[in-house]
Formats: C-alpha cells, structure tokens, sequence
C-alpha cells in the first residue's frame, strides 16, 4: 500500500549546518487494481481509436499528462506495465505537483518508430517552478501509434524502483532590529532528540532511554506511537541546549540506540520576555491551517512566526525556500541530482524600539499583579521606543497597542487643548462643586475634593471633574471634542507598518454625553499607545503619528503643529501635576511633566477603575496603564518613576 507524504528532517552535506527537509512517498507494491487497468488498457489499443499519427498520439499523451489522466494515459502505452498509474502517480505526489502543462519538441520519425522531446513545465510546492527535459519513444503496432513507456519517459534519469525526492532549504530567517540596528531576536544552538519509526529495532528500550534522558513517559509513548503511524517522520520528543547534548547526550546508550535521531537546530528568541509575549512575537512549527494561508512555498516542518511582527512579516523575514531535486534508489542512495535552486534570503524589519527602554520598561512592571502596558514614544520623532504589555491572566491581549479603554482624566489635556484655543488660559477662573448635574445626571469629583474658587490650572492639577464639566459645558461645542482629539491623532488607524487601535472620540450626542467626554468617560476609548502619543505632542509642540516599522506610511505622515501658546499652557499645568498636584509624592524625577487618570468602567457599585498616568521627561514621552489598577497617582506614579529612573538623566 502506498504510505502518505513524509517529511524527514536530514542533515544535507551540501547545506552544512542546515536542516532539510525531505518530501517522498514509499514505493508502491503490485496492486490488482493496477493489472486490471493495464489489462484494460491493452485491450482498448487493440480495439482501436489510437491515433494514426505519433504526432497526435503525443499531443493526447503529454495533455494527459498534465491532467494527470493515468488512465487515458495508460490507454496510450503499449503494453503499459501492472504499476503504471502507481509510478506516474508516485513520482508526482514525491514531486509535490501542484500544477503540470508539457510541452513537445519536433517528433523525430524512422520507418516505424519516432521519439520526440519533452519539456515539462511543473510548479513543485514549497519549491516553485522546475523544467524537466526527458525523451517520449513511439512505435506504430498495426497502424496505429503507441507510447514505448518506461520509467525512463519520466525522467531520463529514473530507473525501476528509484523514486523522486526534495530537499528544501531555507535562508537563515532575516532579523528584527531596533534601534540603531540593535537585534531584537538572538538566537541560541539546541539540539532536538527524537526519533525515526523505521529505524527502531526494540521500542521498549528506546522509551525507557528517553526517559532516562530527560523525557516524560507521556512525551516517549507519543512519540513512539507517532513514529509507528508514519515511520518515515522524524519525530522530536524533547530539545536541549547544544552544551547538554555534547555533555550528556552524545556517547550515551541513546545515541546509540536504534532509532534515535539528533537535530541541529536554531531557535530564535526575542531579546526581552515582554517583546517575545506580544510586539515581536515568537517563532514555532508550522500548523495545518497557516499552511493553507500561507501559500504553496510552505511545507509541513518549516518554522514560522507565530505572533507579532514575526507573523506579520512571516513572508519578507522568511524569503524563499530553495534546495534540490534528486533521484533516489530504493536502497535510499542518490542516483541523480537533477535541479539545484538557492534559497532567496529575507528582508529583515527595522523598527525604533530601543532595547534599553524596553528592557527599563519592563522591569518598571515586573510584579504588577493586574495587566498593564508602558508605552515609550520619542516625542521629536513619533518613534516607539518601547512597548511593554503583560497580562497575568493569560489573555494574550496586546494591552500597550490594542486596549479599547477609557482614558479618565488623562483626556482632560484633550479638552484643555481645546479650551486654552478657545482663548483660556492657565490662570482662568474655574470652581470645584462637589457635583454638577447636567442634563439630569449628577457628576461627582473622584476623591471628593471641592473648591469654590481656584484656577483652571488648579482644576487641572487636582483633575476636578465639576470644575472641568463646567468649562466644558460653558465654552465647547460637541464638534470640539473629535476635531481635538484628532489633532493628536486618535480617531485614525495607524499605519504603523503593525495593527494598532487609534481611539475612538465620538461626537457627544447630548450635553450630558458632552459632560462625561471632556473627563475621558463616556463614550471615549483609547489604547496605551495613544495616550502616550497625546504626550509627544504636547512635549515637542509638534503632534506626530507614531512609528514603529521602518517604510511604514506613517513615516512620511505630516506633521501637525501646535499653538505655541497652548503648548506653554500645557506645559506648565502638567509641571504643576507633578509638584502640587496628582502626581505629587510618587517620586517622579524632577523635569517630569504628567497628568495622571483614573478612569471608571464596568457597572459595579461604587464602579471599577483603571489606573493612569501620561507625561514625558526630555525627549520621551510616556503612558502607564493599569486595568482596574486603582487611582492613578498612587498606582501608575511609581511605576513611572521607576522607568524613567532606569533610563537616567540621558532620557
């Protein structure tokens, strides 16, 4: 009986180092079904409705051929052997044929013979386009024109019982960089161990020394039973460092042992945990489903990005698979090479990210228990400098680039931009009721805190709802609040060269929507990235979108320049935050500028919070979020504080 496809990992003495993979299919025995059609077949020749000329007899052949017609094809043969439809139909599955046309030189004729050359023009999967030359024989029986067949018309170079095979190689996969072309992936030697089912003499003794080795009894029982329902797989039970192989395993009785195979392989890991769990993104097998997606260069076995830019990117990082197409004896020797294609290397990623921010960024979140996100963004440029996201319960939310979460009173430097054009200024009078009812519905300051009388940069300092409500009401129209928000960017898709949510700022549908707008509440949603994006705008005077791949659209995306005047307004309320405000006592360096938010959602009695901070140092801008985190100052204080004391005063 036929076996399926196998796919054997083998170490290639013409690609040292690499691994290749092996694409065949066992050799098929005599099958009853294949003598009855060769039976057949002899009897429609000898009935006629062959046709007259070698010419015509070809032009049917090579098109059925192509169409993979065994049996029109057979039809054509004379005399075709017991296994023709299985060695046609064998060396296209060793081929992996995904599509087939032959062509036909001039046919050469002498009295009751003709041969003629032919051309295939074949499309192997995972390989890509191969132009096999071989000779088809004709011979006139009675009239009537017939095929001479052997295996030979295959190929010239494909005797009885020899079958195809290739062996694909890829390019080392091309890196993702940061910064300065700093790597963000390494790579480490392992070595997987593993085993080969048609090569295992004494399964019992192979399970026991793999256990011995390191191997669970679970992982040795299912490899084993793996092996025996596809003896030609290489299948891997476990992988150790290259240091543990050459100590331990190699000279032990498993290396020995019948069965047993070791590869040399290459695992690449992003630089930091954090960049491996979302931005980066890591690298595994090949599933059943993206080799639907991913297209005919890919084959069972082949290594893909799983996640991050190392999915997104999966094609340009990988390049093109090359390798050989060889025959191969029934004894497993190479007969004959028959096409060599090099591999096309990828193309790496260069992205902004700066392994020390990210690393400061993410040792400033280590032990938060709750999911978080930092983003880092270098405000006179839009590039992203770190992105950091964890989430302890395993959710595999991107938070830093993908949270639809409401920004609390960090959007107040939204409705103060629009405020300060609409000709306010820091010192402007504002109150602090404890409430303000709008519409009907009753607004409350977070902590409480109430004042008859202080300035809108007070109000600002000390976040106050009311106060902010009440100029919000008094001076903005509905349109202000997206037309502003806009102005940073949010309401508009990056093109970041990676999928990230811009926020959305609808247009307030009433005054009471209009209150809760101006706090960050309501309809308003935003992601970290965002936040930290209002930052940079505000730090350099100058709202940019935000870069992260080298290329991406927005890279050439102009620029929007702020009133100078609003800027210095800002400027001073968000130092104000920091010494006398919110963000007071939560050790921030000196020079840093924030406004901190506590953002309320869900529909629980008193509701849950999310904890906020934005601002920047220098020339980074930064976003701290915490979901359900708690109040902002406390919370995301410091947090900040720890980051931006990593990176020191060259922040």
């Amino acid at each position: 009986m036929w076996r399926g496809v196998r796919y054997e990992v083998t170490h290639s003495p013409a690609f040292p180092g690499r691994r290749v993979a092996t694409v065949g299919i066992g050799r098929r025995a005599a099958l009853a079904g294949a003598v009855a059609l060769a039976s057949l077949s002899a009897t429609l020749a000898g009935c006629g409705g062959t046709p007259s000329t070698p010419q015509a007899t070809l032009a049917a052949f090579v098109a059925d051929w192509g169409h993979q017609d065994w049996a029109a094809m057979g039809r054509l043969v004379d005399h075709p052997p017991a296994d023709f439809t299985a060695v046609n139909a064998g060396a296209f599955a060793d081929l992996a044929v995904t599509a087939a046309v032959y062509t036909t030189g001039r046919v050469q004729r002498k009295g009751g013979t003709a041969t003629a050359p032919v051309t295939g023009h074949l499309t192997l999967n995972g390989v890509g386009p191969w132009s096999p030359t071989t000779v088809v024989h004709l011979r006139n029986r009675s009239g009537r024109w017939l095929v001479e067949w052997a295996t030979t018309t295959i190929d010239p170079a494909l005797a009885p019982g020899d079958h195809f095979a290739i062996n694909r190689i890829w390019a080392p996969r091309a890196p993702i960089l940061g910064a300065g072309g700093a790597l963000l992936v390494s790579s480490a030697s392992r070595v997987q161990v593993g085993v080969v089912g048609r090569r295992i003499t004494d399964p019992a003794k192979v399970s026991s020394l793999l256990v011995a080795a390191g191997a669970t009894a679970a992982e040795a029982s299912s490899a084993l039973a793996e092996a025996k329902a596809h003896p030609g797989y290489f299948v891997p039970v476990f992988e150790v460092s290259q240091a543990a192989y050459t100590s331990t395993i190699k000279g032990s009785p498993l290396y020995s042992v019948a069965g047993t195979q070791f590869e040399p392989v290459t695992k690449l890991q992003a630089v930091t945990p954090g960049l491996a769990a979302h931005l980066v993104g890591a690298v595994a097998p090949v599933t059943a489903q993206e080799l639907k997606t991913l297209g005919p260069a890919y084959s069972a076995g082949d290594t893909v990005g799983q996640s991050g830019l190392e999915g997104y990117y999966e094609t340009r990082l990988a390049g093109t698979p090359g390798g050989t197409v060889t025959v191969v004896s029934a004894q497993g020797a190479t007969v004959a090479t028959l096409a060599t294609a090099p591999p096309k290397a990828g193309q790496p990623v260069q992205t902004g990210i700066d392994p020390a921010y990210q690393r400061a960024g993410e040792a400033a979140l280590a032990g938060v228990t709750k999911p978080a996100a930092l983003v880092a963004v270098r405000a006179s440029t839009g590039e992203i400098l770190a992105s950091v996201s964890q989430d302890p319960a395993g959710q595999d939310l991107d938070y830093a680039l993908d949270a639809t979460v409401a920004p609390g009173s960090t959007f107040k430097t939204i409705t103060s931009t629009a405020l300060l054009t609409k000709g306010l200024t820091p010192a402007s009078p504002a109150t602090c009721p404890t409430t303000i009812t709008v519409d009907g519905e009753t607004f409350h300051n977070f902590e409480g805190e109430a004042a008859a009388q202080l300035s809108f940069a007070a109000a600002f300092a000390r976040s106050c709802n009311t106060a902010f409500i009440g100029l919000a009401t008094a001076h903005l129209q509905a349109s202000d609040f997206p037309h502003f928000a806009a102005l940073y960017g949010i309401g508009t898709t990056p093109q970041m060269g990676y999928p990230a949510f811009g926020g959305k700022v609808p247009l307030p549908a009433d005054e009471a929507d209009l209150a809760s707008t101006a706090i960050g509440q309501g309809r308003v949603v935003v992601s970290p990235l965002d936040m930290a994006t209002v930052a940079a705008g505000i730090d350099a005077g100058t709202a940019r979108a935000p870069r992260l791949v080298t290329g991406a659209p927005d890279d050439t995306a102009a620029p929007k320049v702020l009133d100078p005047t609003v800027v210095t307004a800002l400027h001073q309320m968000m130092a104000q935050v920091v010494t006398s405000g919110t963000a007071a006592g939560y050790g921030l360096p000196a020079g840093t500028y924030a406004k901190t938010g506590t953002a309320e959602f869900g529909t629980t009695k008193p509701p849950q919070t999310h904890a906020w901070m934005i601002g920047f140092d220098g020339d980074v801008a930064f976003a701290v979020f915490v979901y359900g985190g708690g109040v902002g100052g406390p919370v995301a204080g410091p947090l900040a504080a720890k980051f931006l004391d990593a990176l020191g005063p060259a922040a």
